[in-house]
């Protein structure tokens, strides 16, 4: 689409998306706003096309009705801020941030091409431990990347979490709710009014009950989605969101290995472990988390590996034995059927019986080696079909 066309954002007639105008102004003609991908609790999300560089991105911007209320304004500079501060390739990038003439904010970021775990959840039910591992170490690195550099996510859920389609990356997004860790590395308490911040079905015990938070909360979060990853349900029912607040407060969920009886018990200890309510009580970080996981997961997955060679071993122990056995038996009853036949033939012939024994051995000894003949001019004969095929 030439960079003078009105986008396609505000055709249709009457419908007219003011914010998408608002934007285009500011932007220019380099960056071209497409279509409406999505609108969220405070925001609104666009694809358009950067004409200059030849790819797709993505447009953030504040609804103008939020604009009147500082703390909103200052969330959504604050995402801004915090995902162009975390360079990671699980992270997804922030290319420009930016205002309108009217003080709306905006950022252009990274357009990623697939869909989001929430998705892909709601397509498969749940995950094999082995793409669940994989996407869990993808996450805890970048939320080790953030925690390093003073940022707590306090929002994680599947639908933060994006899937490329073509190369299968994981990335994080919208840290509309990041908040930074104090200069001393302490951890920092959610707000001064009780509210509590976050989406219930994954909120970290000390979330829900507004208290004081550290990297540790964003591990219990990521906890629970793995739970979810793997047994296809959340570790507590709800199904209100005080019921969720509730229950994370108060209520020990179940342990993974009594929903999901078939995983290996190292990953439900894991799982069990970063649930803890005391955040002291679980891994020192999401790295270790991330670690753990998928040294449970390599365990599990090598001791099922070993344990089918070996079931496939003794399978084909087994089929030879059964082998030697029918072969016994066929030269058992080709012995009995050709001494039957030299008995009649020494009797119609009226040859002399001591010939009979000498025989027999000899058609015995002959009756293997002529099979090994057949099978040796089979073999040669496929051979030459094979390699007559591949002139």
């Amino acid at each position: 689409m030439a960079s003078n066309e009105r986008p396609p954002v505000n055709s249709g007639g009457a419908a007219r998306d003011r914010l998408a105008e608002h934007i285009q102004q500011t932007l220019g003609g380099d960056i071209v706003l497409n279509q409406v991908l999505g609108e969220g609790r405070t925001g609104r999300v666009y694809l358009a096309h950067q004409h200059s560089l030849e790819r797709r991105v993505v447009v953030k911007a504040l609804m103008p009705r939020h604009t009147r209320s500082r703390k909103a304004v200052a969330r959504f500079k604050r995402e801004a801020r915090a995902m162009a501060g975390c360079p990671h390739p699980s992270i997804v990038s922030v290319y420009n941030v930016g205002e309108t003439r009217n003080g709306i904010p905006f950022f252009v970021m990274e357009y990623i091409d697939g869909e989001s775990l929430a998705d892909r959840l709601a397509r498969k039910g749940k995950l094999a431990l082995k793409e669940a591992s994989r996407i869990v170490g993808a996450l805890a690195d970048a939320l080790t990347y953030a925690h390093e550099r003073g940022l707590i996510h306090r929002d994680l859920k599947p639908a933060d979490v994006l899937i490329d389609r073509r190369s299968g990356r994981i990335l994080l997004t919208d840290f509309g709710l990041a908040k930074s860790i104090t200069g001393t590395g302490e951890a920092v308490t959610l707000t001064g009014t009780g509210e509590i911040l976050g989406t219930p079905p994954y909120l970290s015990p000390e979330q829900a009950e507004c208290g004081i938070v550290d990297a540790r909360s964003d591990q219990y979060s990521l906890a629970v989605m793995t739970y979810e990853m793997l047994a296809g349900r959340l570790p507590f029912p709800g199904p209100s969101a005080q019921d969720f607040v509730r229950q994370h407060a108060q209520d020990t969920p179940p342990s993974l290995l009594q929903v999901e009886p078939e995983l290996p018990l190292e990953v439900s200890r894991v799982i069990d472990r970063a649930l803890m309510k005391e955040p002291g009580a679980r891994f020192s970080s999401a790295e270790a988390f991330g670690e753990a996981l998928r040294s449970a997961s390599s365990a599990a997955t090598a001791a099922a590996a070993a344990s089918a060679r070996a079931a496939a071993e003794k399978q084909a122990a087994a089929g030879a034995g059964r082998r030697v056995i029918r072969g016994a038996l066929i030269y058992a009853g080709a012995g009995l059927g050709v001494m039957e036949g030299l008995s009649i033939a020494l009797d119609t012939l009226n040859l002399p019986a001591d010939i009979l024994l000498p025989a027999l051995w000899i058609v015995l000894a002959g009756f293997p080696l002529t099979l090994g003949l057949l099978w040796l001019a089979g073999r040669s004969s496929h051979l030459n079909r094979l390699l007559v095929s591949d002139h």
